[in-house]
């Protein structure tokens, strides 16, 4: 089983799915999915951006296959609601250890920065660890237009490395990401927001007031599905494979108690080739856990080429499920547009 494939590996905190692995775990998921040939987008955001995400939403990658925590800041608030997220790098450290991956693989590497990698890190005893030959860095000035965009494809395309990092900034991130790894060939993009400089009085007070209402509002959160989950309610799933498409009903508390039948019947599904609705119309309450094991089943079926849908959702359940995340693996939900 690969070693990304666990469902404990996805945590859900301030509304964004991460995947929770350390460096030897995103060592080993970067060269097998660029030895495998498989386009894999790879988000690692760091404090910054989160706080421009809890004011602007629209910034996160969606589209992205792995979401990592890689700043300590962001790391550290996700702790106060005792909420353990792995870190494998500072998003900083990325970029120069990300060159050396791909000179422990021998992979091929794209670099598309404002700034070149750092050769006092790079280099050790006077030795640079990556090729030249299998590296490109692509200057752009942080902010990508139209034309930067056509010609990072361009020269994805023609130079074809294993894997391409790009460290731009937020907005322009949100505007041109999908467009530069829809038209790209198989491989693995790895993003990393850039940092802006905020220097004004209001961005530094909104630095302090911003975080403390993120963590009060995931603690109210987190306490407001722990009670809910609480309740003493008779759980059961159901399934119907003679409908089009074939229906997984969850009745009651999904909660790890009922954890296991889901993901059983899940995989049984996914073997027999359906891609199945998930009705949550009786389903009162969600876990954590349970809300992670949706996710963990929606990522099985999209790395299969399958999808699984939510036909219907209980008005009780759809609110804690946006405000968690846990929708991110999901298109065809009620009333929210397609992510595929």
């Amino acid at each position: 089983m690969e070693i990304y494939d666990n469902l404990d590996r996805i945590k859900l905190a301030f509304g964004i799915p991460f995947f929770n692995i350390d460096f030897n775990e995103l060592m080993h998921a970067v060269g097998e999915k660029a030895g495998a040939k498989e386009k894999t987008m790879i988000f690692a955001p760091s404090f910054p951006w989160l706080l421009d995400y809890a004011k602007a939403p629209h910034l996160c990658p969606d589209y992205a296959d792995f979401i990592l925590a890689t700043d300590s800041e962001l790391v550290n608030l996700a702790k106060k609601s005792d909420i353990k997220l792995k870190m494998p790098l500072e998003y900083f450290e990325l970029p120069e250890q990300i060159a050396r991956i791909c000179a422990h693989y021998g992979y091929s590497l794209l670099h598309i920065s404002e700034t070149a990698l750092k050769t006092d890190i790079l280099v050790r005893d006077g030795f640079v660890p990556l090729s030249w030959d299998l590296f490109t860095h692509f200057k752009t000035t942080g902010e990508l237009d139209d034309i930067d965009v056509q010609s990072i494809i361009g020269s994805a395309n023609n130079l074809r490395p294993d894997i391409v990092l790009i460290s731009a900034r937020p907005d322009s991130i949100c505007c041109c990401l999908p467009k530069i790894y829809e038209h790209m060939h198989d491989c693995v993009l790895i993003c990393i927001p850039q940092d802006v400089d905020k220097n004004r009085i209001a961005d530094k007070v909104d630095n302090i007031i911003t975080p403390l209402m993120l963590l009060r509002e995931e603690i109210d959160l987190l306490d407001e599905i722990k009670q809910t989950a609480s309740l003493a309610l008779q759980s059961s799933i159901r399934t119907d494979e003679s409908c089009i498409p074939a229906k997984i009903e969850i009745s009651g508390t999904l909660d790890a108690g009922l954890i296991p039948d889901l993901l059983r019947t899940g995989t049984r599904m996914l073997d027999r080739n359906f891609s199945p609705a998930l009705d949550l119309s009786n389903t009162h309450a969600a876990s954590v856990k349970g809300m992670e094991a949706l996710c963990f089943l929606g990522r099985k079926f999209h790395e299969a080429g399958k999808k699984i849908t939510i036909s219907k959702i209980s008005p009780a359940l759809i609110n804690n499920m946006h405000r968690s995340g846990a929708m991110y693996f999901f298109n065809d939900v009620p009333g929210i547009q397609s992510r595929f």
